[in-house]
């Protein structure tokens, strides 16, 4: 058996005979008794996730597939085909996250909504790319590292685009979509790659750059009438490089408390959706969309209805915009 590369020659003592053997050979060299490559401190096996598996892409990618099911069912019972627009509620019922400049907003909202997405379109883009990238990053790092960078990234894409709103540029906002976690797998490899000196981050960086700008700044600059959430990206890609570097930094040890983590973050996903199922916000905004089927109300009525009580964080403010955080 071939030694592993990189991996310094160790000495291993026979059981039967005692003789030395090196950690290339599977029998003694003496006594040929079948040498127990377990015992060795490097052949131990690790607690820690094979990400050779993906099965932590599988887990993520099957929650949010399983999420944009439900949104094409609820679509379909609103008498919406899944290839024209959703109403708000859809949105908002499955885990969007809703900003309205001086109103406070459901803090769940930040990590449901890397699960929602705005259309086939929307979500197609999403998982594709992140399929792509999972089969480099998710191997490197081993599964449950990875599902912990791709739940927190998200998070942070998302919390980098609420403070944006807040802060720089308030409007009302509606937005939702996997890319602000795909950006955050891309800078996982990114930063992975650096640490480690290999040459290929530099082409890494430049894709990066080109999705940010092509997908980002270009597509909102042209009127395309949908817009780019580019903070949630960008949040997404920096948190994912530091996530990157800091693996590759270190060896795989505390591997029961990677574990631990990437359970609680997948669990911590799935709590975030119940929540938003639950929250009167979808209802309101379900209602209001009711209403508007009947008749047309002039804006003033929209505004009026939006600040009704019943409408729970609604407020009156500009025309709410749908941005989605992708593809």
């Amino acid at each position: 058996m071939a030694r592993p590369a990189g991996e310094r020659g160790r000495a291993l003592h026979c059981a039967r005979c005692g003789a030395l053997n090196s950690t290339d050979f599977n029998r003694c060299i003496r006594c040929g008794l079948l040498l127990a490559r377990a015992a060795l401190p490097a052949e131990r096996p690790r607690a820690g996730l094979d990400g050779r598996s993906l099965l932590a892409t599988k887990i993520l990618g099957g929650l949010t597939s399983f999420v944009f099911v439900g949104q094409i069912l609820a679509a379909h019972a609103a008498d919406v085909g899944p290839f024209s627009p959703w109403g708000m509620s859809n949105y908002l019922r499955f885990g969007a996250l809703l900003l309205l400049p001086g109103e406070p907003f459901e803090l769940f909202r930040l990590l449901s909504a890397v699960f929602v997405h705005m259309g086939v379109l929307h979500f197609g883009m999403n998982m594709m790319t992140l399929g792509l990238l999972a089969r480099a990053a998710e191997p490197a790092v081993g599964s449950a590292r990875f599902a912990i960078a791709y739940v927190i990234t998200g998070l942070v894409g998302f919390a980098t685009s609420a403070a944006w709103n807040v802060l720089v540029q308030p409007e009302v906002v509606c937005t939702a979509g996997a890319s602000g976690a795909v950006f955050g797998v891309m800078g996982l490899l990114l930063g992975w790659l650096l640490r480690r000196r290999d040459p290929r981050w530099k082409d890494l960086a430049l894709q990066a750059a080109f999705y940010i700008v092509l997908f980002g700044f270009v597509v909102n600059a042209s009127n395309a009438g949908f817009r780019i959430n580019n903070a949630a990206h960008i949040g997404g890609l920096l948190s994912g490089v530091l996530f990157g570097v800091l693996y590759a930094g270190r060896s795989h040890r505390y591997e029961g408390v990677a574990n631990a983590g990437a359970l609680a973050g997948v669990l911590a996903c799935v709590a975030a959706l119940v929540l938003a199922q639950r929250s009167p916000l979808w209802r309101a905004a379900e209602s209001l969309e009711g209403r508007s089927r009947l008749h047309a109300p002039a804006r003033e009525e929209r505004l009026e209805a939006l600040s009704h009580p019943d409408a729970g964080a609604l407020r009156p403010g500009p025309e709410g915009a749908l941005v989605p955080a992708g593809p």
